[in-house]
C-alpha cells in the first residue's frame, strides 16, 4: 500500500484566494501522508469526485462557526461568520461520512463536526464562559498554551501515551453541547472540552492546534498526526478485504 491521501479543507478568509496555512500540509507530510487541498467551491459535483480520491478528510481551524446553524442568532463576540465556509465544510463531512472515511477536525474542524452531528457552541468564551484559562491571546502575533487531561483509551491518549499534554490554543469558542453519538475525552482546567470522538472512532477532533507545535520538535502532537494517518490506512485495509466498519451517524 501507498501513502495515503488526506483531503485538506480550505479557507475563503481572503478575498480572490483560497488558502490553506502551510503548517497543515507539513503535518500530513510528516506524518507520511500526502496532502491533497480541496477546492473551495460549492459546486457538490465536483466535491464528490474530489473526496472520492481521498483516504480521510483533516478539517482545519479557521473563522466562526455560525450559531445560525445550532439555532442561535449571534451575539455581540461572535462575528466572523461565512455561510460559504460553512456550507463547504458541511458538505465535505458529509460526502466523506458517506463515504466511511476517517475524518479529523482542528479547533473550527472540531466544532463543525460537533454542530453537524447536532450539538451546539459557546460563541465566545469569555463572554459566556469566563476562566483563568488562557484560550486565545490577545496578541494576534502570540499562541496560548495550556494544559489538558486525556482520558484514559481516548484517541490522544492512545496516539501519546500521556494523561497531560500541553498545547498550543487560539480559539473563543468551543462545544457546549455534545453531539449524540459522541464522547468528550480531553478537558482544559476550566473543563472546556478539548477533544470529541464519535462512538466508531472514525470521526473526531481536538479544539487545540497540534499542527502549530510540530515546526518545534513537538513528538506528542506528531503522534496526533501519525494515528490519524494509521486509522486512515486501517479503514482501507479493511475496505480491501470487504470488512468496512459499519456506523450508525454513517448514511
Amino acid at each position: 500500500m501507498g501513502r495515503l491521501v488526506v483531503g485538506i479543507s480550505t479557507e475563503n478568509d481572503m478575498p480572490e484566494k483560497i488558502a490553506v496555512k502551510k503548517r497543515y500540509v507539513n503535518a500530513v507530510i510528516q506524518a507520511g501522508g500526502i496532502p491533497l487541498l480541496l477546492p473551495f467551491t460549492d459546486n457538490v459535483e465536483v466535491l464528490r469526485s474530489v473526496v472520492s480520491l481521498i483516504d480521510g478528510l483533516l478539517l482545519i481551524g479557521g473563522d466562526d462557526v455560525s450559531p445560525f446553524l445550532y439555532g442561535e442568532s449571534p451575539i455581540a463576540g461572535c462575528f466572523l461568520i461565512s455561510q460559504e465556509r460553512d456550507t463547504f465544510d458541511y458538505t465535505l463531512l458529509r460526502l466523506a461520512c458517506k463515504r466511511q472515511i476517517p475524518v479529523f477536525g482542528i479547533c473550527r474542524g472540531l466544532q463543525v463536526i460537533n454542530v453537524y452531528f447536532g450539538g451546539t457552541l459557546y460563541q465566545d468564551l469569555p463572554t459566556q464562559f469566563p476562566s483563568d484559562v488562557c484560550h486565545k491571546s490577545q496578541s494576534p502575533d502570540k499562541v496560548s498554551q495550556h494544559r489538558i487531561h486525556c482520558l484514559e483509551n481516548s484517541i490522544l491518549h492512545t496516539a501519546t501515551g500521556k494523561e497531560y499534554l500541553d498545547v498550543s490554543s487560539t480559539h473563543h469558542q468551543a462545544v457546549k453541547e455534545l453531539a449524540n453519538g459522541f464522547t468528550a475525552t480531553a478537558f482544559a482546567d476550566d473543563g472546556v472540552i478539548e477533544a470529541i470522538e464519535s462512538d466508531s472512532n472514525s470521526v473526531w477532533g481536538v479544539q487545540f492546534h497540534p499542527e502549530l507545535s510540530i515546526p518545534d520538535n513537538h513528538e506528542d502532537m506528531q503522534q496526533i498526526f501519525s494515528y490519524f494517518i494509521t486509522q486512515m490506512k486501517l479503514k482501507k485495509e479493511r475496505r480491501y478485504h470487504g470488512n468496512p466498519n459499519s456506523a450508525s451517524m454513517y448514511g
